[in-house]
Formats: C-alpha cells, sequence, structure tokens
C-alpha cells in the first residue's frame, strides 16, 4: 500500500468517522417498492439494461426509468435513451428537450443566462415541487439573507435554516470532449421530475436542482459535428481531432475563473451571484472510473476550513453509498490537489459557497474495453473498492455512474439543508470577522496610480466577481498607507472577503509540497501589475466612502492648450487601443524622458503634432487616458509611431494558446489578418506584414514545421460550410 503522510491520513479518517454519523440513505429494497408503485417506462428500461456493459455499474437509482404520461423522456423526444452508443446529442436539442420538460412540467422552470462569443444560448434548468418553481424568487431571496450576516442576524438566519432550500447546482460540457455529462443530465432532469421514490421526494422537497447540461456550448456543437463527420470516414482511416472549441480556447476554458474574460465564466459568474448556490458540481471525464473531488492538499489557504470538512463529508458519503451498491472504482483524494482558484467551480469556493467536481471514465459514445492502469487498482484508504484491471465499459456505464453519485449527492444536502445553510451563513460571518478582527482590515487601489486606467477596469473586474469596492470621500492615513479622495477601498468587513484574500495575498508554495497539479502563484496585481496596498489599520472600516454601484472610469481627456498633445507613456493596457483606434492619425514616441509644459513625460509617450483635440479628447476619455497640450513639439529623440499590419499564423496541430493571443487582440482593438501556418509557403510575407505573430503551439520544430499529416481521402472541416 502507498504511504501518506500521517496528518493526511487522521484527517481523511475523521471526515469517514463524520460521514458515517449522518444518516445512511434509504436501502435499496425501499427504493425499489416505491418505484413499484409507479409505471416503469419498460421500453426505457430495456434499453438501459441493453447498453449497460458490466452490471456492476449500476445501481437501483437509474437501472429503470418512471413512466410519466405527460413529460416527455429522452426516448421519447429524442428518439434514443440516453446513454445509446454510437449517438451525441447537440446542445440545442438538450436546450429543446429541457424547454419541453418545462412546458410539460410545473416542477421545472429554464432559461438562458446568457450567449456565448459565437452567439449562442447557455441554460440553466430549476427543478423542485411544483410549490417551490412557483417561489424561486422567494428563495433566492432567502439565500441572499444568508449571504450577508451584516444584515442577518443570528436570530433570523436560524429561522432560515428551516425555510430557506440550498441551490445545487450542476454543470458540465465545459470541456466539449468530455461528451457524458451533458448527456446524463437530460435523464436526470426528468427523473428529478417525475420519479415518486421517497429518495427523489425528499431531493425535490429540500433542494433546488440547477442544471446547465452545456456550458461551452460553442464547442458541444463543434464536438457534435466532428464526431459525425469522423463517423462517415472510410474504415480504417484515423479519426480526426476537434480543431476548435470555442471561439478562442479549447480545455483552458476551465482555467478562467479569476481573469473572468470568456463568456462562459462571466454567465456562470452572473448566475451564481444572482442565485447564490450552495454548491456548484462540475461534470467531467477523465479517472478511472469516478472520482468525487476533494484534492490532496496543500488546499487554499482563503478557502474557509468549514468548505474543505464539506468536501470530504460528501465526497465520503458518495463513495460510501456507492460501494454499499457494490459499484466498484469509487474513489477520492488521490487526483488534484485543492489550490488553485483558476477553476470555474472555484467560483464558489471563493464565495463561501461548496466548489466540486467529479472525473468519470470517459462517455465514448462507444462501447469498449477498458483497462486501468498498474497504479489505480490497488486497494487504498481513498480507494476502498478500487476499479477492476479489466472492464467492458461504454456510454450508459457512463450515465450510471456519475448518475448515481449525484443522486446520492442530492439526497445527501436534502436530508441535511439546515447544517448545509447554517455552514453557509457561518463562512460568510468568519469572512466578515476575519475584516473586523485583522490582521488585514481592508485594501487600498490608488486611484491616481501610473497605470489609473488599468486599475479602474481591476476594480471593474473585481466588482463583477461580487466584491465590493468603496471610493474614499476625503484623504485619511490608516497605518502607514495614506489614502486620498477617490481612491477604492475594498472593506475587508464584507462576505466576500475570501475573494481579496484569495486574489491579493501572495502565494508561498512550499518546496516541500508534493508536484503542484496546477499554478502556484497568480497575485492579482502583480499579474495586472498594479498597486494595491494591504491595510492593518482598523481605522479604515469607520472612514467616509460610498459604495461604488456601477462601472468606473479613470478621468481621461485633454488638459491644457495648444496644438501638441502629449499622452504619457503609463503602460496601461488601453494605450494600444488608443493607437490602432486613430490609425489614420500621425504620432511619434519618445525615446527619453522629457518635460514639456512643466510635466515630466517618460519615455515611449506619445507625441502628436497638429492634434484633432475633437478628435482625440473623447477617446482618451473613454480609455480613462489623460493627453497634455502644449504649445511646440519637445526637443527630445523620437521616431515614428508606427501602426503595423500583423499577420497572425495559427497551427492545426494546436489552436489553445494562439486563442488566448488572439482573445486579447480583440479585447483591446488591435487589427490583424489570421491564416493557418499551410499558408507560410506562398512567400511573400514582408510585402503583407510588418509583424508577424506566431504564439505557442508545442511540440518540437520539425512537428510544427511538419504540422497534421494528411491522413485517408477527407480534408479536414473546422466550421460549417
Amino acid at each position: 500500500m502507498t504511504r501518506y503522510p500521517r496528518r493526511l491520513l487522521r484527517f481523511a479518517l475523521a471526515a469517514a468517522l463524520l460521514a458515517c454519523t449522518v444518516p445512511a440513505v434509504q436501502p435499496s429494497a425501499q427504493g425499489r417498492q416505491a418505484t413499484q408503485k409507479q409505471k416503469i417506462d419498460e421500453a426505457y428500461t430495456a434499453q438501459i439494461k441493453e447498453h449497460t456493459q458490466d452490471p456492476r455499474i449500476t445501481t437501483e437509482l437509474v437501472d429503470h426509468l418512471p413512466a410519466s404520461g405527460t413529460v416527455p423522456s429522452p426516448l421519447t423526444f429524442h428518439g434514443r435513451i440516453v446513454g445509446t452508443p454510437g449517438e451525441l446529442t447537440y446542445a440545442k436539442d438538450i436546450h429543446r428537450y429541457f424547454e419541453a420538460l418545462d412546458k410539460a412540467s410545473d416542477r421545472v422552470s429554464t432559461w438562458s443566462i446568457g450567449t456565448s462569443e459565437e452567439g449562442r444560448d447557455m441554460y440553466v434548468l430549476a427543478v423542485a415541487d411544483a410549490a417551490t418553481i412557483r417561489r424561486l424568487e422567494k428563495y433566492k431571496g432567502m439565500l441572499h439573507q444568508l449571504s450577508d450576516p451584516r444584515k442577518t442576524t443570528e436570530e433570523q438566519a436560524r429561522a432560515l435554516f428551516g425555510t430557506a432550500k440550498p441551490i445545487y447546482w450542476l454543470t458540465s460540457g465545459i470541456h466539449s470532449t468530455e461528451n457524458g455529462g451533458p448527456e446524463m443530465l437530460m435523464e436526470l432532469a426528468y427523473r428529478l421530475a417525475v420519479q415518486e421514490t421517497p429518495f427523489v421526494q425528499q431531493i425535490r422537497d429540500n433542494v433546488i436542482t440547477f442544471i446547465t447540461p452545456v456550458v461551452d456550448v460553442d464547442g458541444r456543437e463543434k464536438q457534435v459535428d466532428t464526431y459525425y463527420f469522423n463517423k462517415k470516414r472510410p474504415q480504417g482511416e484515423p479519426r480526426l481531432p476537434l480543431m476548435y472549441w470555442g471561439k478562442y480556447v479549447a480545455h483552458d476554458n476551465n482555467r478562467d475563473g479569476m481573469g473572468q474574460i470568456l463568456h462562459l465564466t462571466k454567465n456562470v459568474t452572473k448566475t451564481f451571484l444572482d442565485w447564490r448556490p450552495t454548491v456548484l458540481h462540475d461534470l467531467h471525464e477523465q479517472a478511472t472510473y469516478l472520482y468525487a473531488s476533494t484534492g490532496t492538499g496543500p488546499y487554499n489557504e482563503a478557502v474557509d476550513a468549514i468548505t474543505v470538512d464539506e468536501w470530504w463529508l460528501i465526497a465520503k458519503t458518495e463513495v460510501m453509498e456507492m460501494t454499499k451498491r457494490g459499484v466498484p472504482g469509487v474513489w477520492t483524494y488521490g487526483f488534484y490537489d485543492g489550490w488553485t482558484p483558476n477553476y470555474m467551480f472555484f467560483i464558489a469556493n471563493a464565495r463561501n459557497s461548496i466548489g466540486r467536481f467529479y472525473e468519470v471514465m470517459g462517455y465514448g459514445p462507444e462501447n469498449r474495453t477498458v483497462t486501468a492502469g498498474a497504479t489505480t487498482t490497488s486497494r487504498e484508504w481513498f480507494r476502498p473498492n478500487p476499479p477492476l484491471p479489466t472492464i467492458q465499459w461504454g456510454p450508459r456505464n457512463n450515465t450510471n455512474i456519475q448518475q448515481s453519485g449525484v443522486l446520492i449527492a442530492l439526497n445527501h444536502i436534502a436530508r441535511n439543508k439546515e447544517m448545509y445553510l447554517e455552514n453557509y451563513w457561518i463562512k460568510n460571518r468568519n469572512a466578515i470577522n476575519r475584516g473586523r478582527n485583522g490582521p488585514i482590515h481592508g485594501w487600498v487601489i490608488p486611484a491616481d496610480q501610473k497605470r489609473k486606467s488599468d486599475a479602474a477596469v481591476a476594480v471593474n473586474d473585481l466588482r463583477r466577481q461580487g466584491l465590493e469596492i468603496h471610493r474614499a470621500g476625503a484623504a485619511f492615513k490608516a497605518g502607514s498607507v495614506e489614502v486620498k479622495a477617490g481612491d477604492y477601498i475594498v472593506r475587508g468587513d464584507q462576505p466576500y472577503r475570501t475573494i481579496a484574500d484569495m486574489y491579493f495575498s501572495v502565494q508561498s508554495f512550499a518546496p516541500s509540497n508534493p508536484r503542484p497539479y496546477d499554478d502556484t502563484g497568480w497575485t492579482f496585481q502583480f499579474m495586472r501589475n498594479l498597486t494595491i496596498r494591504d491595510v492593518t489599520d482598523p481605522s479604515i472600516l469607520s472612514q467616509q466612502a460610498a459604495l461604488i454601484t456601477a462601472d468606473v472610469t479613470a478621468p481621461g481627456g485633454i488638459q491644457g492648450t495648444g496644438p501638441v498633445v502629449i499622452v504619457d507613456h503609463t503602460t496601461d493596457n488601453n494605450l494600444v487601443t488608443f493607437r490602432f483606434r486613430h490609425q489614420d492619425v500621425r504620432m511619434q514616441a519618445a525615446q527619453q524622458e522629457f518635460e514639456a509644459g512643466g510635466r515630466q513625460f517618460r519615455a515611449g509617450a506619445f507625441i502628436i503634432a497638429d492634434a484633432d483635440r475633437g478628435a482625440l479628447d473623447p477617446t482618451l476619455r473613454e480609455l480613462g487616458l489623460s493627453g497634455f497640450a502644449v504649445a511646440a513639439t519637445p526637443s527630445v529623440p523620437m521616431h515614428e509611431l508606427d501602426v503595423p499590419r500583423i499577420g497572425y499564423i495559427h497551427a492545426w496541430q494546436r489552436t489553445q494558446d494562439e486563442g488566448w493571443v488572439r482573445l486579447a487582440l480583440d479585447t483591446y482593438g488591435v487589427p490583424y489578418t489570421y491564416f493557418a501556418d499551410t499558408t507560410l509557403r506562398e512567400g511573400n510575407l514582408r510585402q503583407k506584414y510588418d509583424v508577424i505573430i506566431y504564439p505557442h503551439v508545442g511540440g518540437t520544430a520539425e512537428s510544427q514545421v511538419a504540422g497534421i499529416a494528411m491522413t485517408g481521402t477527407m480534408p479536414l472541416p473546422y466550421r460549417k460550410t
């Protein structure tokens, strides 16, 4: 047996004991008796049995489907059951099915939570008892009350523990090549709406289940297109990969939790802040057979200790209950660490809710033989019933195992809803108290710092993520920090100060730790080259400051008089936007520091002679940049600040990293010509471009030149024609 540190072993055993103190899920026989009172969909159930490749990979929770005379099943709607080999469902058709459930059942409501970069809708479906669905706004309000102990007293909170309902938000399809979650969630939605077993009724009566079946809707449609294209390829020809997922990035779309530049991340965050779900559970595919997340540690230091306990309590409940049902290969601990907060599900952990995920053996959708790796079949304390050396697997196995796990988790939350709601309120109170008790009582972001435009952008980004930010009404001193009127203040005594702790602290990933799973450092102000000052004096909490309720822009525009305008080189990102916005305006760049009009300017300052003030001033105001008008062109060495013709190369073998760079160019309004590396053979590049950007591709120089070999007789499609 592999050896593990004693402290981790003690923690896991304690978590397991805690899980054992919770009343057990209803025995399977009891669940079957209740099922027998409700008519079974015989055709659907027969296909479940047919497509399940190993009888050990199922439970009484999912080995059948209840019948309904009014609510369409996936078989009725799509003409096939979930888990049918050789079939995948487009996001648009999953959403149509959700709309049909909404129309047919008063236990269901569905709506769009925003659109993707390519204009497709992202959806959420809510399912609960009919009375709860009619009063969703009321229950939303209760969770908002529990989110802010500054306004909700302990007495009021205790009353809410019994009347409020946790929201358990299931998401999937952020990774387009992981096919199973979007399929399974259709069947889960139907089952939660229709099934009348006590087990499911308990979920429906005590939990509001949210389901977002496809997070990356653009990538899902391309994935299904690619799958069906490959099915048409002649026998023996290689199956070609998914070239593009979303408009910009692929797998890294699940690394946008802090930067939040992708539409999908913004939509999830906006919805999270609107509804304040208790759990955000993201479904993935990679592990053997079902991994329920806890991570191995070290855990992110800003995450409340209660949240860590909740990770373990839920995961150990899932492992134990699936093991009781004889399902092999359900485990926890031995994957991922819990340190980096850039994942989508960490949106919950950073806001005092519970963020977690599954990794499930792949959906396929073909049936196949799976041979487990040598390191995954040993019996360990975190894997008491390990995967088998070899098993027959298929899409229905994937559906059975993860749907069973999700139902167990939902039922566990339903039976312990008061505890989880109390934990949520306490975690929010803990965050507030950290600000009151210190040592850090708040943070100051100077408004007039060198990169004042980027500072304003950062304030807007943080506000959109839920952090409250105030503006100082007058100058004051808090400890050693001088605060000017207009400076941005992040109070430490707010529920979501967890975000500030997570972002503004300097990470220290000890070299003695095991190899990290992901990034080890991400300090917000270092990444953005901004000044943010910790405040250790509690007097900052009593200073006059107004809550910012709308986006801010740094003061900008042209000051002074004269025909020459100088825009200082502050290194604000918006400087590039300003230059490309005015491509036809002649600008020069100073090659060294200089003085003009009684003001010092840095090397790199933009110098615009015979400036059209009426054209330039509105742009500078919009972008939060300052221009200074002077009487004459300064005497300083300078060169033309030309506008280059940019050629942008992408390689077919990897489009992920170039997507991030392309997104940055689009964000700041930098024009470019986008072409594949195969175009290079045409030559004459100098006649067309002044600059060529070739982002990181990976591989070797030889593989980059070779690209993807021509395979077979059919060309590779990467867009619909």
